[in-house]
């Protein structure tokens, strides 16, 4: 007798490198190092206030708080969104490292944003 294959769909492959070693890895890498990122985006956000210090009566309050939420609230909530996503993938054995890499860009353009909000009003 000859062994035969199960009727049904073939396996799955993945794309890329998705669900490999080197991409738990460095997902896993990538985690870890943003939520130091983001520790120390939000220390630095939050002592970021202290610019408007010398400010005068021409400052806008404001733009200056929404600055500094936006610096201080922005990376927390990038690093949980694309942590989160980049588990998921690697559960189901898709290339995740990507996914994290691309939070890290928003949250730092996000941070940016939120310091030109900072320094746009100050004289």
């Amino acid at each position: 007798m000859t062994a035969t294959t199960p009727p049904g769909p073939p396996p799955r492959a993945t794309a890329g490198f998705g669900g490999s070693t080197a991409d738990q890895v460095l997902t896993v890498i990538l985690i870890m190092l943003g939520f130091g990122g983001c520790v120390m985006g939000s220390f630095f956000g939050a002592f970021s206030i202290m610019a408007s210090n010398g400010c005068s009566e021409t400052c806008n309050d404001t733009m200056i708080n929404a600055g500094v939420a936006v610096m201080v609230f922005t990376p927390w909530i990038c690093w949980l969104v694309s942590g989160i996503w980049g588990i998921v993938r690697l559960a189901r054995k898709k290339l995740a490292v990507l996914v994290v890499v691309a939070g890290g860009v928003l949250a730092v353009a996000l941070y940016i944003l939120g310091l030109v909000l900072l320094l746009a009003t100050i004289d």
